[in-house]
């Protein structure tokens, strides 16, 4: 059986983390018998779904996406993304002002966010993937996944902060909770999906290194929850 693995730094060791800590170490060696085949990055977001790879010049050529799904054919996905599509930010990329400072010498730009961080807040709708894309990500992968008869397709859940992270972000949760809703909402229209919250409730500040990444204990639950629909 092949499982292939879909995710960002979360899923990936660093944060207190070596290798063998993480979710995907201890998945690969608790089945020894499957394939696990792993394509994991920092900072990237649910765009690497339907972007990169995929030969679109050849004779033969798939859909785009994580490098790609079409020619792993894999019988399980497992996907952790999201927090770096609905993240709060300090800037919106996407606006006129920003585009003119970015194109400044760096001691103009970092003098620029300095300001915003000084007299600023993170707005929730400054967001790198807005809803909408989000959302039209999900379904052109999850579409994809069901054209070519993947098994089962396992959502991690966009993990919720700890207070930690809350005090340097406080509408973080705001757009957690939104994005998770449009993943729950999805899922229901696919009936191979399973959606895991493995990092929540009452145990965040024992779950996490610096409020989000989780630790060896956070890696563990997420190892958890997988085996439960994996097995």
């Amino acid at each position: 059986m092949k499982i292939f693995c879909i995710g960002d730094s979360l899923a990936l060791p660093g944060h207190t983390n070596m290798y063998e800590d993480t979710w995907f170490c201890k998945l690969k060696i608790h089945y020894p018998q499957h394939d696990f085949i792993s394509f994991f990055k920092r900072k990237i977001t649910t765009d690497v779904l339907v972007s990169m790879g995929g030969g679109e010049n050849t004779e033969h050529a798939f859909p785009t996406g994580a490098d790609c799904l079409e020619y792993y054919m894999p019988n399980i996905v497992i996907v952790q993304l999201g927090i770096v599509d609905c993240a709060p930010r300090l800037i919106n990329d996407k606006s006129i002002i920003w585009k003119i400072v970015r194109r400044m010498p760096n001691v103009i730009v970092n003098k620029y966010i300095n300001y915003l961080k000084k007299n600023t807040t993170r707005n929730p709708k400054n967001v790198i993937i807005s809803e909408s894309i989000f959302q039209s990500n999900l379904i052109n992968y999850f579409d994809r996944c069901k054209k070519w008869n993947v098994d089962k397709l396992i959502y991690i859940s966009i993990a919720i902060p700890s207070q930690e992270m809350v005090d340097k972000n406080s509408t973080i949760i705001e757009n957690v909770v939104k994005f998770n809703n449009i993943i729950k909402t999805l899922a229901k229209n696919y009936n191979f999906i399973d959606v895991i919250e493995p990092l929540k409730g009452d145990i965040l500040e024992d779950i996490y290194e610096d409020g989000y990444h989780p630790n060896p204990k956070g890696n563990d639950l997420v190892f958890q929850a997988l085996v439960s629909h994996i097995s």
